[in-house]
């Protein structure tokens, strides 16, 4: 009778271990990205990601594990454990790679991303913020295990935005204020780094490790044991951190006490398994069109011939499904959902459709700015004033800085005509380009326009003399084709030229005749054959006025008070010392001169015509 008890002892023992398992639905993606294309590789993540994934597999999560993601691959598996997510009891992510911190936000860095200016890193990341929304849809309670706070090798060779501000070394700590059932665990304090280890594992792997599958041990305890043994690991040099609102009752990843003792039993024998042929593995699947049989086609064979094609298939089909919601729930927002996982994807003309569609009219409706043939004079009274050498003036197509862009002007235009302004906005005409631009930079005082190096008469060349050169009203061929100039034209006058970004031919503010507006710079040459020059260099102004027109309110912001910090402005705010430097400052109530004056004025009433 005593030997009944003790296993009916050992038995329930073992189910109240094995409880979660059975009672909870618990999903988790665990990605480690290692072979970064435009960086030196990483060691361990993989092995990070791989031991973590196990881990988890053991106490009950099922698990997608994903490993060297690509900003499309990312975005994939986002989405299919976001899907999985909305059944969850509990939701984790673990992610083993880089990371950056830009203004104050989080994000990861799939392996293919180049990063070479802050402009468009948001767009090769994926925002930390996605990765919340879909743990937050857990019923009980969402994790995030960050392992991505290893020193940035692409921060210290990113274009920034405004020269003066620096990105940040390590994550940024993330509110969780208002939050139920949420918690965020960082392998390193804010604005510091982790070491990615120089054994198999990074010491804050290792120590999620040794404590995630111990039986009876509290989730927020769990975290406490992990922050402990890291900092003992480092000799205090990393410190982990968590921020977390936990729910009301106590989480347990695998409850009750440690299993009773019992004597060893000699394991059966495995069965003997028939050799699996991996290419009548693939077949069936795709005759089946089972995206999980493919998806562990693809998990036990990745290195096989069709490898490859089972990736594509299960895109396809996550791309179906994705599509296939859009299309149910028929909004803006899960149309550019679709087009943000698939930019290039089969369905995209018909979202752009869509998107059209349900897109409200803008008004008012400027006059259209299409071809022909010819454009007014440019005549009128108005010049552009005041955009720093060499920039442009962005004309909108509506009075609104949110506006789509229609054209632009170069930075020492005259001759335009204005229709009348409203909300510091005014309706212009510069030869063939039609549409708004901001009253700031507008002046019908008879302005002596500012010469360009590369001003002067030019002639077509290189051109197919059978064809017409395009003239559009914006200095890329994105914008409208608004004019043509002959394959023979000489006598085409010069304006200014502008250098795109990635590309050595510049483009050419000109007229001739009755035609103005853009031409590629690849087609016209001067009297003594020079061509436009690709670098437009421009004399440093002593203080130059802030280039603010269409930009955000945090860049208004910062336009304004880097003018106070150029004056020794002691900034007391923690936003403020966040952007500016503290260290050399000495007044609270700097002298500005009149223009410094002029310049901050201007910029706020920028701001309260975008309501900041």
């Amino acid at each position: 009778m005593r030997g009944l008890g003790l296993g009916l002892r050992f038995v329930l023992a073992m189910l109240i271990m094995a409880w979660p398992a059975f009672a909870e639905n618990r999903v988790a993606l665990v990605v480690g990205n290692a072979a970064y294309q435009n960086a030196s590789a990483l060691a361990n993540p993989r092995n990070d990601a791989r031991a973590i994934a196990e881990k988890l597999a053991g106490i009950g999560f099922d698990v997608i594990l994903r490993e060297d993601l690509d900003g499309q691959g990312f975005r994939v598996a986002l989405g299919e454990f976001s899907e999985a997510a909305l059944n969850a009891d509990i939701a984790l992510f673990f992610y083993a790679g880089h990371g950056i911190e830009l203004a104050g936000q989080n994000f990861l860095i799939p392996v293919d991303a180049k990063m070479k200016s802050e402009a468009t890193a948001q767009f090769e990341t994926v925002p930390l913020e996605q990765v919340l929304t879909a743990v937050r849809s857990a019923r009980k309670l969402g994790m995030i295990m960050l392992d991505a706070c290893r020193d940035n090798p692409f921060a210290a060779t990113m274009t920034r935005k405004n020269g003066t501000r620096a990105i940040s070394r390590g994550l940024a700590p993330v509110s969780v204020e208002g939050e139920k059932g949420l918690l965020i665990s960082f392998a390193a304090e804010a604005g510091r780094t982790a070491d990615d280890g120089g054994a198999m594992h990074s010491p804050y792997t290792e120590a999620l490790l040794e404590v995630i599958g111990q039986p009876g041990m509290e989730v927020g305890r769990m975290f406490r044991a992990v922050r402990a043994k890291v900092r003992e690991k480092s000799g205090g040099q990393q410190v982990p951190i968590e921020q977390a609102q936990l729910p009301d009752e106590d989480i347990y990843l695998v409850a009750g006490a440690a299993p009773l003792q019992t004597q060893p039993q000699t394991p059966p024998p495995a069965p003997k398994t028939a050799i699996e042929d991996p290419l009548l593995t693939y077949l069936k699947a795709v005759q089946s069109r089972d995206r999980a049989a493919l998806e562990d086609f693809i998990s036990r064979y990745p290195d096989h011939i069709r490898a490859k094609d089972a990736r594509a298939l299960v895109e396809d089909m996550v791309e179906q499904e994705i599509w296939a919601s859009a299309t149910t729930e028929d909004t803006e927002a899960a149309y550019r959902n679709y087009l943000l996982v698939f930019p290039q994807g089969a369905h995209r003309a018909d979202a752009e459709a869509r998107l059209a569609a349900l897109a409200p009219p803008a008004t008012p409706e400027p006059p259209a700015a299409a071809y022909t043939g010819s454009c007014t004079a440019l005549t009128g009274p108005v010049s552009v004033a005041g955009v720093p050498f060499g920039e442009t003036l962005a004309v909108r197509a509506a009075p609104d800085a949110n506006a789509a862009m229609v054209g632009e002007l170069p930075f020492n235009a005259a001759g335009l005509n204005h229709y009348g302004c409203q909300n510091n906005w005014c309706q212009v005409e510069y030869g063939c380009t039609v549409g708004y631009a901001f009253q700031s930079y507008l002046t019908d005082q008879g302005a002596v326009p500012v010469a360009s190096p590369e001003a002067g008469y030019y002639a077509v060349v290189d051109h197919p003399l059978d064809r017409m050169v395009p003239v559009q009203s914006g200095p890329s061929p994105q914008y409208a084709w608004v004019s043509e100039l002959p394959p023979d034209a000489t006598g085409v006058y010069v304006t200014d030229c502008q250098a795109q970004a990635g590309n050595p031919v510049p483009w050419c503010s000109i007229s001739w005749n009755n035609v103005s507006g853009w031409v590629s710079g690849q087609y016209l040459m001067g009297s003594n054959g020079r061509k436009p020059s690709v670098q437009v260099v421009a004399p440093a102004p002593a203080a130059p006025a802030p280039s603010t027109t269409g930009q955000s309110c945090f860049d208004l912001w910062y336009a304004r008070n880097q003018i106070f910090a150029n004056n020794g402005y002691c900034f007391t705010s923690s936003e403020g010392k966040k952007w500016f430097d503290n260290a050399s400052c000495y007044t609270s109530d700097p002298s500005l001169t009149a223009a410094e004056k002029a310049q901050v004025n201007q910029i706020k009433e920028q701001e309260r015509a975008k309501r900041c």
